[in-house]
């Protein structure tokens, strides 16, 4: 009998499609809405919750999940679904997953497939005009992405420079202090918030909102990767929040 496999995160949801491993993904999260036929799925938790009713009943095989979802995870020894956690602190580390779950789901070859095509792809976007960004997760108090997080080797191979490359951790806060030493010519806001003490600490600063559409792409560490490079390089960001 052929295994099975669940998905916690739109993240593993996605590598599973791009992979053409979707007829044996019996369950997602409520947040996985990429490709669209992923919504057809069982529901099996979100971030927060795991309805571990729901998980025994479908059986899964596996469990794809980010290491910050095992406090969750505790009642998985009632059932015989092993997790798979997985972490990213860098885009290599999304070509670690895409083998790992390639050679999960028996889809090796379409892994490196995949893998190959997206580096092909982010080679090809480059900005030949680089800037300081600051990209905010959120505002009051200021969140930022670090060393670790995924989101500054994006910006990276963009062409472009995160004021905060150097700041240690996934999601380091932040002063308007360091933010204004720095001085950013682009600054990214993850999410809509107030950003009026923004605009008057940096009148010549250019301040940019991601629509949906943009949020999921680059906050995901997933196949569409290269998306997140060429929005990135491209800077093509609305000056007006959705």
């Amino acid at each position: 009998m052929a295994s099975t496999w669940a998905s916690l995160s739109p993240v593993f949801t996605e590598i599973v499609y791009a992979l053409d491993a979707q007829n044996n993904l019996v369950g997602v999260s409520s947040v996985c809405n990429y490709p669209k036929e992923a919504r057809q799925k069982p529901i099996i938790g979100d971030t927060y919750y795991v309805n571990a009713e729901v998980l025994v009943k479908l059986k899964p095989d596996y469990l794809f999940a980010t290491e910050s979802n095992k406090p969750k995870l505790g009642e998985l020894y009632l059932t015989k679904t092993k997790p798979i956690y997985f972490d990213f602190f860098n885009i290599n580390d999304i070509y670690k997953s895409v083998e790992k779950i390639g050679e999960i789901t028996q889809r090796q070859d379409n892994a490196e497939i995949l893998i190959k095509d997206i580096k092909n792809k982010i080679e090809k976007y480059k900005t030949s005009n680089p800037k300081r960004i600051l990209f905010l997760v959120q505002t009051n108090p200021e969140i930022t992405i670090g060393k670790d997080s995924f989101i500054t080797d994006i910006i990276k191979k963009s062409g472009h420079k995160s004021i905060t490359e150097n700041i240690k951790f996934s999601y380091p806060e932040i002063s308007m202090e360091y933010a204004l030493k720095n001085n950013p010519d682009v600054i990214i806001m993850a999410f809509p918030s107030d950003v009026s003490n923004l605009k008057k600490l940096f009148p010549d600063t250019k301040i940019l909102y991601l629509n949906q559409e943009q949020l999921d792409i680059i906050m995901r560490p997933g196949p569409r990767v290269y998306e997140a490079v060429k929005i990135m390089s491209e800077l093509n960001i609305s000056e007006k929040p959705n």
